[in-house]
Formats: C-alpha cells, structure tokens, sequence
C-alpha cells in the first residue's frame, strides 16, 4: 500500500495528512486496490454506489446512454481523479451513468464507512479526512451553483461573459488565464467548439475582450457585464 499512497497523497482527499495518517485511515476503512481491464465497467447505471474511489492508473470514461441507444462519454477521469463521491451517502445512491475502463485501470476504493465511523481511537486523521470531504463536496456544489447562473445566460455570448466575470472575480485583476482549454470549455458550455471560438473572436473585434490562448484580458468591463446580464 505504500508505493499507492506516494501516488494518492496530493489528492485533496488527503490534504493535511501525512503519510502514516493517510495509510491509517486506510487500513481503517478496509480501502482496496483493485485492477481492471480494457472496456470493463466499475460501476453499471443504477447500481447503488457504496464505495468511494481514486484512479490510480489508467482512464475511466463515465458514460451516459441515451434513450436512443447512443452512449455518450460524460467525461473522462484520469489519475488521481475521485469518483463516487457525490453519490456515497445520497438517499438516492444509485448511479445515474455507467464507469467504464477504458484501458487497463487501477482504482483504489474505499467503503463509505470511513467518512461516518470514527475508529474506536478518535484519531485526529479521520477527523481531517471527513473536512476535506465536506470541502471537496462544498466546492463541487459551488462549481454547480456557478454552472447554473452561466446557463441561465440566454446566449452563448452572455454564458461566456458570466464564465469570464467568475474567473475576474476570483483572480482579481483584469488579466488572467483561463482553467480549461477551448475543447473543455466548448464541453462545459455544451457548445461546438467552432461557436465558442466565433463568439471569442466577435467580443475581440468588438474591443471587450483580448484572447491569447488561455490568456483573456478584459478590455471594456462595463460592456462585458451587459453581455452577461
């Protein structure tokens, strides 16, 4: 479990944890490595998920199928990404996608358990490790709530003006570079990336804003919030 825990130990799971704490808490939880194969499936839709988990090798694809037949890739999870988190403890815990291997994979998994039974110790780890799931779990609901108000934009101009805003909001300064790239924001707008990057080079010819690869500096602020309102 050692060599595990050097690849798992800057995942925010285990933010302000040692190594020892973090192998503690482990063996606690009775978490487990387990090895998968080429397109075979973690989890299945509408399977109740129990456990959480940790990429340790490999990518994962999370997969939607439509009503069609059509199977759609949700998004893709590499390493040390999480998964289940979200659904371990929700009264609904059934899985609204298929997880499925996309190439030879290694997860660690650990039983939901760990984050509600404090071992008969009282360890401070375990205390540590339950605020950075509800920190996780907090940001992930910020990240929606965050999501929401850019759709609630009626255009992709004004979803992009509210994304842009967030992002001037939390740097504080009228420069600064973007998280993601054209694809994933394309994704995360649930736009072709070909519309994303007509509706970039509209509001540069309009003077609102300068775009250098991941680089945006806002140039007419009052114009940009009028976008976005």
């Amino acid at each position: 479990m050692e060599h595990i825990i050097k690849e798992i130990k800057n995942n925010p799971l285990f933010d302000n944890m040692s190594e020892d704490e973090i192998k503690k808490v482990l063996n606690c939880g009775d978490a487990t490595v387990e090895s998968f194969t080429d397109n075979q499936i973690l989890i299945e839709k509408n399977n109740r998920v129990k456990k959480l988990g940790i990429v340790i090798e490999g990518v994962l694809n999370l997969v939607s199928q439509k009503y069609n037949g059509t199977r759609v890739i949700v998004t893709t999870l590499e390493k040390n990404d999480l998964f289940g988190e979200a659904l371990i403890y929700a009264s609904a815990s059934y899985s609204p996608y298929d997880l499925i291997s996309s190439c030879k994979s290694k997860v660690l998994l650990i039983p939901n358990r760990v984050f509600s039974n404090m071992c008969s110790r009282g360890c401070s780890c375990h205390n540590q490790l339950i605020i950075n799931m509800l920190t996780i779990l907090s940001d992930k609901i910020v990240m929606l709530n965050n999501k929401m108000s850019i759709f609630n934009a009626e255009t992709l101009k004004g979803r992009i003006a509210v994304y842009l805003l967030s992002l001037q909001k939390k740097a504080n300064t009228m420069t600064f570079d973007m998280p993601m790239n054209r694809q994933e924001l394309a994704e995360f707008l649930n736009v072709k990336r070909p519309s994303l990057s007509r509706e970039f080079s509209n509001m540069q010819k309009d003077h609102i804003i300068e775009v250098y690869r991941s680089s945006v500096k806002i140039l007419n602020m009052a114009a940009l919030r009028e976008l976005a309102d």
